[in-house]
């Protein structure tokens, strides 16, 4: 008899670990971690990021877009509004 190890029910291997986003079959096998399973993805972090290993669970050398909202973010990274400058 085999003995199987439960998974964790709150975690889904087609959703993104970081930001809770649907990614694709093909993404987490090609830029997921050894059991395709992806870390971040194109919703929450950079290309350049995810393409160093972001994806994979790797520390990359480049900014973290969660750490600097303004800087190569994805589209989940910030809900921040500009206000156009003025003092509100």
């Amino acid at each position: 008899m085999v003995d199987l190890i439960p998974l964790d029910p709150e975690s889904n291997p087609s959703e993104c670990q970081f930001c809770g986003t649907h990614v694709s079959d093909d993404f987490r096998r090609t830029l997921g971690d050894e059991d395709n399973v992806a870390h971040r993805c194109l919703a929450c972090d950079s290309r350049p990021r995810i393409q160093s290993g972001s994806a994979a669970g790797r520390e990359v050398k480049y900014p973290d877009p969660a750490d600097q909202p303004n800087r190569n973010r994805g589209r989940n990274v910030s809900e921040t509004l500009s206000d156009g400058g003025v003092d509100q």
